[in-house]
């Protein structure tokens, strides 16, 4: 059993009423691993559970209020080229304003957390879209992600995040965040986003990282509110130097960086 695998199978022994589910186009089902890390995956083709796409596009909307997804994009852009990755929990172990929102009976099936991956042009690339969790305290965020891109076969991952955003906390258990530069477009959060990569080829630093395990030197703290500094930055990620988030990444206002190859 590999050491992800391992802390899978810890994780779920931790939080037994969790599972595994992938919603997507039906013709997916043969693309994905549906046993990511040895824990069983039940496929779920869109097409045919119409109930959980509308739950997804409710939640999605109830946790990004005036950005929440439009139908079609759930439709064309997510569904079709690729899957929602959904753990799973009894509604009851939601949190409250989430319960309200289903009102589904205590012990029915729901989302407790989602993510979202695309297939970018580079092989073995993928593109995060989001991230979802309504499950406190269990640390579902960083599971779901994990073993949806376990089930795509990512081999690295780009992703967007904002230098304030817990979510970056997320991101670093899967591997140190090197530092890309700036979102490309018109960003509604411009100012304060950016574009990482994770390396998701070695298993073992992945592992560690999920169980926090991994120490990795910080050259600088830069505050999160500090624009120019991070601004800087990312000028010197887009110009070539490698630059890291170290996990784990977020710490009392500031980003963890580490300045040069790791």
């Amino acid at each position: 059993m590999s050491a992800l695998a391992h802390a899978a199978e810890e994780f779920f022994a931790r939080e037994p009423e969790l599972s595994l589910a992938a919603l997507g186009s039906r013709e997916s089902r043969g693309a994905l691993d549906l046993l990511p890390c040895g824990r069983g995956v039940e496929f779920l083709a869109a097409e045919e559970h119409g109930a959980w796409a509308q739950q997804y596009l409710t939640l999605n909307q109830h946790a990004f209020g005036p950005l929440g997804l439009p139908r079609w994009v759930l439709s064309d852009l997510y569904l079709l080229p690729s899957v929602v990755g959904l753990v799973r929990a009894p509604s009851r172990l939601l949190r409250e304003d989430v319960q309200q929102k289903l009102a589904l009976p205590p012990e029915s099936l729901a989302i407790a957390a989602a993510y979202v991956a695309v297939p970018a042009l580079t092989p073995g690339l993928f593109a995060g879209v989001s991230l979802l969790s309504f499950l406190p305290g269990a640390k579902a965020s960083a599971w779901v992600k994990t073993l949806t891109l376990k089930m795509l076969g990512a081999q690295r991952l780009r992703g967007v995040t904002q230098w304030d955003s817990s979510a970056v906390r997320v991101h670093t258990r899967l591997g140190p965040m090197r530092l890309v530069g700036r979102a490309p477009g018109s960003h509604e959060y411009a100012e304060r986003t950016f574009v990482y990569e994770t390396d998701l080829r070695t298993e073992d630093t992945w592992a560690r990282c999920m169980r926090r395990e991994l120490q990795l030197p910080h050259t600088r703290r830069v505050r999160t509110d500090d624009a120019s500094t991070l601004a800087a930055l990312l000028d010197r990620a887009q110009g070539g130097e490698p630059l890291y988030l170290v996990p784990p990444g977020l710490d009392d206002g500031h980003v963890l960086v580490h300045e040069g190859a790791l």
